[in-house]
């Protein structure tokens, strides 16, 4: 599916953006499913607490950015469920980690006009952890998405340092350390996209997303597949949790059962 170029920038980088993965067609159809799945569904936040919001933001909007955050679009509309088998998204991720991947998890990631929240460097890895590199998130853009509206900025390379220790508590969502983590001290790379455009990235890549300080919405859906042999931290191997295999086979592992 992706070109020995896109493969290579994945693993050099951190991330890849393929244009127009998803026809004109598609996603007009996604996007109008969402519309309605918003206005039925959803509700709008302040978006991420935290202290990080005091480095990201001047005082006067800290308390007054706007998101919708929405778990499994699926439930709630069949044509989000197709996604999760989309031939041409599947085909990419298995580019990029081998033939067998598995669905993890579908979140909508919407930010407003004007003041859509911005989100501050992190990790996706503190979220859902696995003990294995082998995840990789899926930005899947319902609207274009230039540098105004908050598009997504990642940090080259930064997927190789493996996981980070972030800030963590009941006070704030996982986010890393601003006197070391901040746009001001790091250079990061902007990465504007238009409609149908996917951006797949490691779920150990230092990102965030500036305010939404156009007129239009920013809405993008990200999925997350992983390969089958990883799994999440902490957690019985035999436990079930999501074991959607989305795509190629999940082979079963021999066990020695030879006790001499």
């Amino acid at each position: 599916m992706l070109t020995e170029n896109q493969i290579e920038s994945y693993h050099r980088d951190g991330y890849v953006k393929v244009e127009s993965l998803f026809t004109n067609e598609e996603a007009e159809e996604l996007g109008s499913e969402m519309i309605r799945v918003i206005s039925e569904w959803g509700s709008e936040s302040i978006g991420w607490h935290g202290p990080w919001r005091d480095m990201y933001l001047p005082e006067n909007e800290r308390q007054n950015t706007k998101a919708v955050f929405m778990h499994n679009p699926h439930f709630y509309s069949a044509a989000w469920g197709r996604v999760i088998f989309h031939t041409r998204l599947v085909e990419a991720v298995q580019s990029l980690v081998g033939s067998s991947v598995q669905w993890h998890h579908t979140v909508l990631h919407a930010k407003p006009p004007e003041l859509g929240t911005p989100f501050p460097m992190h990790q996706d890895y503190p979220f859902y952890p696995h003990d294995g590199p082998g995840f990789v998130d899926c930005l899947v853009h319902l609207d274009d998405t230039p540098l105004e509206s908050g598009c997504l900025q990642v940090v080259p390379g930064s997927h190789k340092n493996g996981p980070l220790e972030h800030i963590t508590g009941s006070h704030t969502a996982p986010h890393l350390p601003t006197d070391k983590y901040h746009p001001d001290f790091i250079e990061t790379v902007e990465i504007p996209a238009k409609v149908g455009d996917v951006i797949f990235f490691s779920y150990y890549a230092v990102h965030w997303s500036n305010v939404n300080r156009s007129e239009e919405w920013r809405r993008s859906v990200r999925f997350g597949y992983h390969t089958p042999d990883i799994y999440p931290v902490g957690k019985d191997r035999n436990e079930p949790y999501n074991n959607i295999v989305a795509g190629g086979f999940k082979e079963k592992k021999e066990t020695n059962t030879d006790l001499t």
